[in-house]
């Protein structure tokens, strides 16, 4: 008869998430992972699977962490004010007194250049569904007049992406949040210039 589980597979995969997030794929080790959750090997292997099993539904954590960010992008009145929602979270969690939040799982996995169908797959289609969230509130911003920018919105949303992966290596940087802000205020002034 199988033991009763005495533990929250909730709590668990968040730490999961918070280890490979912070030390990325390879640089995880088993250690890490049992010292992080406080469960053996056999615990993390019969409820998560292997070490790429449990990589997989970090990634899915580390998106759910993020659904509120995007609904509030997607409830925004106006597509700039969308786009400045996403930095305002962006910078946020960069500047975190949390030093885990100033950590993203698909930045630093697209970073390591995982190789592996399954990963790559599944860090580079979370990317492109950023891409596509903020080339929609371009889209929306260049339709209702908060953006004047006559760039092509799938231009404009690399350009933005590119902003979100230098926010994170100057938070690992230690840049100030007054760094930051100014930066995102830089480059947003790309979506004023007609």
């Amino acid at each position: 008869m199988p033991r009763e589980r005495r533990f929250s597979e909730s709590e668990v995969l968040e730490r999961l998430t918070d280890v490979f997030a912070t030390h990325g794929y390879a640089s995880t080790s088993l250690a890490l992972l049992q010292e992080a959750t406080g469960l053996g090997k056999q615990s993390l292997y019969n409820t998560f699977g292997d070490k790429q099993a449990m990589y997989l539904q970090a990634i899915d954590c580390a998106v759910q962490r993020a659904a509120n960010t995007v609904a509030a992008v997607q409830a925004a009145e106006t597509g700039r004010a969308a786009i400045e929602v996403y930095y305002d979270a962006m910078v946020a969690s960069c500047t975190s007194e949390n030093p885990v939040e100033k950590h993203c799982i698909v930045t630093s996995g697209l970073l390591e250049g995982l190789s592996d169908a399954p990963l790559a797959w599944a860090l580079t289609s979370r990317w492109q569904a950023t891409h596509e969230l903020l080339r929609t509130a371009v889209e929306r911003g260049q339709r209702d007049g908060s953006i004047v920018s006559p760039t092509p919105s799938a231009e404009l949303a690399e350009f933005l992406i590119a902003l979100t992966s230098g926010l994170r290596v100057a938070a690992q940087a230690g840049r100030s949040r007054a760094q930051m802000e100014r930066s995102v205020a830089l480059a947003l002034a790309v979506l004023d210039m007609s």
